[in-house]
């Protein structure tokens, strides 16, 4: 029927300056709606804020004495360059927290249009629909909506995956040069490459196997060459490089040690690098689940031939799943990947789906079941959209919940107004850094950023100032804070009740400042 194919034309919205057009008006305003809130939902965001405000003072930073307490004074790294300068403009042509709010609104904007572009240029039917189940699933929504450079990572990850899978080796060439300076986690690229470059072989050694050698294969396989002009860019942008060598050593603490190794056994560490459970994955992004339990369902019972791109694909999803159930931040990089799986698994079908007949089975069902199929399609048009406001306003409020923008702001100007240059603040928690360096740069703090840092800086004096801002250690404060931490001033945030009581017990130290969000301590 004519009119069936000029309604699945609108839904697939074949019209590509208008789709395009329509993606980007909603998704901004979507992210507007979520950036409106007065909060940052992750203390990191300070931190960013703070970078793109002192870059155009000091260039390229070298050293970090804002970190007294680990291997980042003395080996730090800006992991976050091309990010912090993205920010810039933003943080200097109006108030700088919510600058970088609108910095966010755009860029998750365009990583909305990315994302439909890539699946546009794949010839993925329904591309617009898939990208509305990327927006109505929460758990990727909250976290691009961080402040922080995970939509920055994704939008240049799919522009180098669409230039991997079209062949175009100077672009993947830039993107991974580019991704190096841009963000630490720049291997995902590298991932990408690798995988694509060993099905790639893989598949060819196995269709010509009995007519040329391996070598021959290996020396003559494209993916093979997309890889090394992938890894030819991720080299040099670690080599030609301002923060070069000491970006090795750094990476590694965070590629490693962070990223991999991972120290939640050991001690602390933010809540983003617990494992994710299984069911609350799938539950959390329940759309995203169905596309692929249908996906796997038609290519189990309605087999067809398999691509290069579909197994990198499902390889590339599968290792984003593994490492979400590790760590809950990778979710971000699982629910975009899992849903281009899925949709790359049901194209095929798609391509060849016939929607009229469909449609008559429909209505043949409809006619002969008028009353029970009408209550399903009530209570589907009703519960539908009365999930996804819910879990809009869930998120909203998550976001909502976080932390005030002027959290410590007052402190903050009084410890700037009356201490020196250089003096160092022993705080109550390692993840209030950033917001006291964005407020006070002036003065150094003890830890922050992860705590891994500090643990492998110094694990004796790590576990001490766990001991003392627990609350767990009662005696010999002023000796260890005058003197091992060679601190100034003790800030301690009001939650922190059982430390603030031993810091007021013992003597050597002078309350000399107080408000809603904390107290401040000279050390004497």
């Amino acid at each position: 029927m004519v009119w069936i194919r000029k309604v699945t034309n609108f839904v697939r919205l074949e019209w590509p300056l208008l789709s395009y057009l329509i993606l980007g008006v909603l998704a901004f305003a979507y992210f507007t709606f979520f950036q409106a809130v007065p909060t940052f939902a992750d203390p990191d965001s300070f931190y960013h804020v703070k970078m793109a405000l002192l870059i155009p003072q000091q260039g390229v930073m070298k050293s970090f004495p804002w970190l007294q307490f680990t291997i980042l004074r003395d080996s730090y790294i800006d992991q976050h360059f091309l990010y912090h300068v993205y920010l810039i403009p933003f943080v200097h042509l109006m108030d700088p927290l919510q600058g970088a709010k609108l910095a966010n609104v755009v860029l998750c904007t365009g990583l909305t249009l990315i994302f439909y572009w890539f699946l546009r240029s794949q010839k993925v039917k329904f591309a617009f629909v898939a990208t509305l189940i990327l927006l109505a699933t929460m758990p990727f929504v909250f976290r691009v909506n961080l402040v922080k450079a995970p939509a920055f990572s994704l939008l240049i990850a799919l522009v180098g995956l669409g230039a991997l899978f079209r062949h175009r080796y100077v672009a993947l060439f830039i993107t991974s040069f580019v991704y190096v300076w841009a963000y630490g986690g720049f291997i995902v690229i590298l991932i990408f490459s690798g995988l694509y470059a060993a099905v790639g072989f893989l598949h060819d050694w196995w269709h010509q196997k009995r007519r040329q050698s391996t070598a021959t294969i290996f020396l003559h396989n494209r993916e093979i060459r997309l890889f090394l002009a992938s890894l030819a860019g991720v080299l040099s942008g670690l080599l030609a490089n301002p923060q070069f060598p000491r970006n090795i050593i750094f990476y590694w603490h965070q590629l490693v040690k962070i990223g991999i190794i991972n120290y939640q056994k050991v001690i602390p560490v933010g809540n983003e690098w617990y494992p994710y459970k299984f069911i609350d994955l799938t539950a959390g992004s329940a759309m995203v689940s169905v596309v692929l339990l249908v996906a796997f369902y038609l290519f189990v019972v309605d087999h067809r031939k398999v691509t290069k791109k579909f197994i990198t694909l499902f390889f590339i999803f599968l290792f984003f799943l593994v490492f979400t159930l590790k760590s809950s931040r990778y979710v971000e990089y699982y629910v975009p990947f899992a849903l281009i799986f899925g949709v790359f698994a049901l194209n095929s079908h798609l391509l060849h789906f016939d929607w009229s007949r469909l449609w008559s089975h429909f209505l043949s069902f409809y006619m002969k079941h008028r009353i029970i199929t009408t209550i399903l399609i009530i209570y589907f048009l009703a519960t539908l959209p009365t999930v996804i406001i819910k879990d809009v306003r869930h998120t909203y409020g998550d976001l909502k919940g976080g932390i005030p923008l002027g959290r410590f702001s007052q402190a903050s100007a009084w410890l700037a107004e009356h201490s020196q240059p250089g003096d160092i603040v022993f705080h109550s928690s390692w993840d209030e850094f950033p917001v006291l360096f964005y407020y006070n740069s002036k003065n150094y703090y003890i830890a922050g950023l992860d705590p891994t840092f500090s643990y492998e800086f110094n694990q004796d004096l790590y576990k001490k100032m766990v001991n003392i801002t627990l609350g767990d250690q009662s005696t010999n404060l002023y000796d260890d804070i005058k003197h091992n931490f060679r601190a100034a001033y003790v800030l301690v945030e009001k939650n922190h009740i059982r430390m603030n009581d031993n810091i007021r017990q013992e003597s050597g130290f002078q309350d000399v400042y107080s408000d809603n969000d904390a107290t401040i301590y000279q050390v004497l």
